[in-house]
């Protein structure tokens, strides 16, 4: 079977892999997937990337790549990411990302190997700005899940995990303005 319907196949799973924390906190009928998330944090980077001169391109990639080992070792929350201990955890995402990127051409997975270690490690402003679009991002699921009826008081913490650690000023200026007041 060629290569890239074999990496489809795996990464097709983000579609079906719900976000847990939501799913653990809210029992919703139709969860955000990971895919969902994705494709939103996608367009996140790809307007503020644009809006700040960053490198659209290697933004979209960190993007994209960001969960895509979750395809593999699913969407962990913080609770069994804890419960599974740190260095189990780094293990089991060190090996999804060898699979996935035994997929990708062999000239193509060095440069792909250093994106994955730019967004583990922050080290570019463009894999920066990933992780705060990524907590804003949830901040503004929230948002869709409050105004389809969930109550603030159980969206309250994941509005407290993005405001925790967002250091860009003004997505903490954005976050504040999207957030619940009580």
């Amino acid at each position: 079977m060629d290569q890239l319907v074999q990496f489809w196949e795996i990464a097709a799973r983000l579609k079906a892999e719900p976000r847990r924390g939501w799913l653990k906190k809210l029992r919703l009928q139709r969860n955000e997937s990971v895919a969902d998330h994705s494709f939103a944090l996608s367009l996140l980077c790809l307007f503020e990337g644009e809006r700040r001169g960053y490198d659209v391109e290697k933004l979209l990639k960190l993007a994209l790549l960001h969960d895509l080992e979750e395809a593999i070792t699913g969407d962990l929350t913080p609770k069994e990411k804890e419960s599974r201990g740190e260095n189990v955890v780094r293990t089991q995402k060190i090996s999804a990302r060898e699979q996935l990127l035994s997929y990708f051409p062999q000239e193509n997975q060095r440069a792909y190997r250093e994106l994955w270690s730019q967004l583990e490690n922050e080290r570019s402003k463009e894999a920066q700005l990933v992780h705060e679009l990524d907590k804003l991002e949830m901040a503004l699921q929230a948002n869709e899940y409050a105004r389809g009826g969930i109550e603030a008081t159980k969206l309250k913490e994941f509005y407290q995990s993005s405001m925790a650690t967002m250091k860009d000023p003004k997505l903490r200026r954005l976050l504040d303005e999207i957030s619940p007041k009580n």
